[in-house]
């Protein structure tokens, strides 16, 4: 369920993008290449979408062959924080596809009323002209349609019908008529449906005044006519919606002389490579897809044994081999790194509630690896008894599309330091390991990845037991200074 409201959410954020560029760009695409063109700058809001629907960047990450369960979320259950949230966010996600549901329900009944209203209006004579149906579309026009208009009239008006169904115009409006009830609650799918049918009236006026170019007037008097009498069609085209403004701007036009065929071509390449450009850049900004990939299992070499060189262990990332607040203990090959080193600390929310210290202490927990693409990564936050809403440090990404998370159970003197790729400490991307304080350990990830880590503690402070107290502050990742 989740996965589909997330799905429906793309689509809302990529169609809200593409009727914003839509309307930004409609009025002076009609007025240098012709309504025609600006018409179609509305196949960015399909094409938007559909990128949206498409699979998503994959990236791959080595895992080990032999690789065992991993014990990464194990603790969650003994802490209870992972059934606190299996209790709550189903609960909220089920009431959101409830009201989704509801609102589409009654849209959608809504329009079945309108097209019923207008259905009975044509039985009685007093609709068109309009084209209904979407098998088999057909023109309807009232009983007294050979009475209200004159013979070229009629030419001009039953042209623009045929039009419409040429186009394919009421396929488009029955999908539009649906959208708009998929994606009721966003605004912007309403300005959507309201202003292509401008678009789309004013683009089969033109064509049909470029096929009777003498036809002009009477083809304004036919507008005026059934401006007087239209009725909205909600899956369907009919003339003028009734309001003054469409029918002005539609009459205006009648008297403009039309772009050329030169101006047409170009103004319809611009568009089309708009859309596919358009469509890139909303497939372009979906998150990547992070996939484990098996590592062949490597077999064990029967040469000479390693040199001392390459049989030593591997340093941290960073150089640490320890983190402490004493600087008695920094000494050759260690480096001491107090808290601020990289600038003021900051509160930080994220992950925040995986933790869990005993009141009155202090834990930090300074992690560092580098990602998939070598961009190191460092998270040094402290997370204290008194408080779970958040922790204290900074986070260092380097521009990287990946960021580390960490969280620490304490129990007595020993310390459960958890580290993932993702807030949510999805199995596939989260490691575990226990250590003591001021031990510095290695959590190999299921993916190959390796995150080095150590815990320190220390008493909490009067003023950051009095500071849980107040109201925590949300601020984003910082670029600390160099070393």
């Amino acid at each position: 369920m989740s996965d589909a409201l997330a799905v429906l959410l793309r689509l809302n954020l990529a169609l809200a993008a593409a009727v914003g560029l839509t309307m930004l760009l409609r009025r002076p695409v009609r007025r240098l290449f012709g309504p025609r063109i600006a018409y179609g700058l509305w196949a960015l809001i399909p094409a938007a979408m559909a990128a949206m629907l498409l699979p998503a960047r994959i990236v791959r990450i080595l895992q080990p062959a032999a690789a065992e369960p991993t014990l990464a979320i194990s603790w969650h259950t003994e802490t209870g924080f992972t059934l606190q949230a299996a209790q709550t966010r189903p609960s909220v996600l089920v009431l959101l596809a409830a009201l989704w549901l509801a609102g589409g329900a009654v849209a959608l009944a809504h329009l079945v009323w309108r097209q019923a209203q207008f259905g009975r209006a044509v039985r009685a004579g007093r609709a068109g002209p309009a084209v209904v149906g979407l098998l088999r579309p057909r023109i309807v026009t009232p009983d007294d349609f050979t009475q209200r208009y004159t013979p070229r009239e009629q030419r001009v008006v039953l042209a623009h019908e045929e039009t419409h169904i040429a186009r394919l115009d009421p396929l488009t409006n029955v999908l539009v008529a649906l959208a708009r009830c998929l994606n009721w609650f966003n605004p912007l799918a309403h300005v959507l449906a309201h202003y292509l049918r401008i678009d789309q009236e004013l683009a089969c006026d033109a064509r049909v005044v470029a096929a009777y170019p003498a036809a002009r007037r009477s083809y304004a008097e036919a507008m005026l006519k059934t401006q007087l009498t239209a009725r909205p069609l909600p899956l369907g085209c009919y003339w003028p919606a009734p309001s003054a403004h469409p029918l002005a701007e539609r009459i205006g036009l009648l008297s403009r002389r039309g772009p050329g065929r030169a101006a047409r071509a170009l103004g319809g390449a611009g568009v089309a490579a708009l859309v596919l450009a358009a469509a890139c850049a909303a497939w372009a900004a979906r998150p990547a897809e992070v996939v484990a990939a098996p590592q062949p299992a490597v077999q064990a070499k029967t040469e000479a044994p390693a040199t001392a060189a390459e049989a030593a262990p591997r340093q941290p990332l960073v150089g640490l081999t320890e983190v402490t607040d004493d600087p008695a203990k920094a000494g050759p090959g260690r480096r001491l790194l107090p808290p601020g080193f990289f600038g003021p600390p900051r509160k930080a929310l994220g992950a925040a509630r995986w933790s869990s210290v005993d009141p009155g202490s202090a834990v930090r927990v300074l992690a560092t690896m580098q990602d998939p693409d070598g961009v190191p990564l460092t998270t040094d936050l402290t997370a204290f008894g008194s408080q779970s809403r958040y922790r204290l440090g900074y986070v260092r990404r380097d521009f990287s599309h990946y960021r580390l998370f960490t969280s620490v159970v304490q129990r007595g003197d020993r310390f459960q330091v958890t580290a993932g790729l993702n807030k949510a400490f999805s199995r596939l991307v989260t490691g575990s390991i226990e250590l003591a304080a001021g031990e510095t350990g290695t959590i190999a990830l299921p993916s190959g990845l390796q995150v080095n880590v150590t815990p320190t503690v220390r008493p909490q402070t009067a003023e950051e037991i009095a500071e849980a107290r107040g109201p925590a502050r949300v601020d984003v990742t910082m670029h600390p200074r160099q070393f």
